[in-house]
């Protein structure tokens, strides 16, 4: 057996958990197969587009339904319907080395305590599901993003000056 996927997060962004590294472990297969399938039922019951026969394609189901589909859906759910999703993501950290410490802390209810910035906890969630998924989902976010600027500058008309007159536009008063 080759045992579950682990993933080394280092945090780089400024604040005071820079310089922490995380360790990550994915769920059992059974367990995050039914995390996917209750976010998946979440989002149904949010309004998101949920195709009916997408439940059994666990993690594969989101990328199917799209990001942003996702990330909306879970916007408008309720709270106490997201909070024990995300709480059970947390539950994939398995260590956590803060800034200047010597040994790792390996209890979640010590790591916990040890995290200093929200955006860190939101950036753990995100590493999680992309540990899961098997790609990274800011890289994907960033492709989307790209691909969009790209799009809307193709559908945007040319903005240089130009001395022609459109022959749509009236005659100079």
């Amino acid at each position: 057996m080759a045992g579950r996927r682990t993933a080394t997060v280092p945090i780089h962004r400024e604040g005071r958990d820079r310089g922490g590294v995380f360790t990550l472990t994915e769920m059992p297969a059974v367990q995050a197969t039914e995390w996917f399938i209750r976010a998946m039922q979440l989002l149904a019951r949010s309004g998101a587009d949920v195709p009916s026969n997408i439940m059994h394609l666990g993690a594969a189901g989101f990328v199917t339904m799209g990001i942003g589909t996702v990330l909306t859906g879970l916007g408008k759910a309720p709270w106490h319907e997201v909070k024990p999703l995300l709480d059970e993501l947390l539950g994939c950290v398995t260590s956590y080395q803060p800034p200047g410490a010597v040994a790792a802390q390996t209890r979640w209810d010590v790591i916990k305590g040890q995290i200093e910035e929200p955006a860190t906890i939101l950036q753990l969630h995100e590493e999680v599901v992309s540990l899961h998924l098997g790609f990274s989902l800011a890289a994907r976010l960033s492709n989307y993003r790209d691909l969009a600027a790209r799009m809307m500058a193709a559908l945007s008309p040319n903005t240089e000056t130009s001395t022609e007159q459109s022959p749509l536009s009236s005659p100079p008063a």
